[in-house]
């Protein structure tokens, strides 16, 4: 991944949060992972204004995704 100051790069990768969704309820669950563009390595704003966080440090509720194998 890039060194650009204006990106994040996720642990395992970026899931939305409850106000992503609150927001944006058509594009955006809790939980979700993010576009796929973004699911690495994502821009700074988008977790300093609380949007996305780790999944890893998501709660984890409900079935088990793809993303719990990779």
């Amino acid at each position: 991944m890039s060194d650009n100051n204006d990106t994040v790069i996720a642990k395992s990768f970026w899931v939305w949060t409850k106000k992503a969704e609150i927001k944006n309820p058509a594009h955006s669950r809790e939980g979700d992972p993010i576009h796929e563009r973004y699911l690495y390595e994502a821009p700074k704003f988008m977790l300093d204004d609380g949007l996305i966080q780790d999944s890893a440090d998501s709660p984890r509720e409900g079935q088990t995704s793809i993303f719990d194998f990779m």
